[in-house]
């Protein structure tokens, strides 16, 4: 059960009605006439018909003045906190999203893959099946031990024929009513990830992209620029040793430099996965 939501649209609607009352009010109380009416040295008997009545609008305007022109920017920055909350939830949502997408596995490649390599040693695949069909035929004939006994002897079932997959899947977009995924690959010549681009858009218009680089075919060299929801950019470098049992190991390193410049550095963190230098 969700304890706790937040609604980006609802969010950047705020903002733009927030900002909207700061153009509808602001410019009114700056208007010429209206500033004009309320100066003490202005001769508005005529307009109000009643010297009191002047003097009283002329002391509504100057009381006023100081907090409604401080409320017209009070309310743009509220308007911007609105903003900036929505997108840094955004961001968020956007990267844990984008992570469940990493190498391409949204888009159905790596199982398209897996039928590829098998398909590749479908000449492997058909010398195991020979075999196999000797055994169940001949098997009866094989002795236990027998280092003279024919090949077929220890021969297993190589399971189904493996099929051409056909064309590899490289573009994949889930549409929700609050926005798009949209994923799309780009291969090489041998059919390995090159490239992977992920763009999540909200339904008022709102950008989150990352492109990732790959720098080998085991997707462990990598350098992913993501774009930010305000535009801002991050470059995240990314080399990953393993061990016999594919953990991540000391060697490994991430260096993620900010579109200001500023570089950190990340290291290891167990199972966890990264921890600040």
């Amino acid at each position: 059960m969700v304890d706790f939501a937040i609604d980006y649209d609802v969010l950047h609607a705020a903002k733009k009605e927030l900002h909207s009352l700061a153009d509808r009010t602001g410019p009114k109380f700056r208007d010429k006439a209206f500033d004009g009416l309320g100066d003490y040295g202005a001769n508005n008997d005529e307009v109000f018909g009643d010297f009191g009545l002047s003097s009283a609008f002329s002391t509504l305007y100057y009381r006023s003045k100081g907090p409604l022109e401080k409320a017209e920017k009070d309310l743009r920055k509220l308007g911007d906190i609105f903003s900036a909350v929505a997108d840094a939830f955004f961001n968020m949502d956007a990267q844990i999203a984008d992570g469940c997408g990493f190498r391409g596995s949204d888009v159905g490649y790596d199982d398209w893959r897996e039928k590829y390599d098998a398909w590749l040693k479908h000449d492997e695949w058909q010398k195991k099946k020979n075999l196999w069909d000797q055994h169940e035929q001949h098997g009866d004939s094989c002795v236990p031990g027998d280092k003279n006994a024919p090949e077929y002897c220890g021969a297993t079932d190589p399971g189904p024929e493996p099929k051409d997959p056909g064309k590899p899947p490289t573009s994949h977009t889930i549409e929700t009513p609050d926005g798009t995924v949209k994923t799309e690959l780009t291969l090489d010549d041998d059919k390995n990830v090159k490239t992977e681009t992920t763009t999540i858009t909200t339904s008022n218009g709102k950008t989150y992209e990352t492109v990732t680089t790959f720098r080998d075919k085991t997707g462990d060299s990598y350098t992913t620029v993501t774009t930010y929801a305000d535009g801002s950019k991050a470059t995240a470098d990314v080399v990953i040793k393993r061990d016999g049992e594919g953990n991540m190991t000391d060697g490994s390193k991430m260096t993620v430099t900010d579109d200001k410049g500023k570089k950190t550095e990340y290291v290891p963190d167990g199972k966890k996965g990264w921890k600040e230098a």
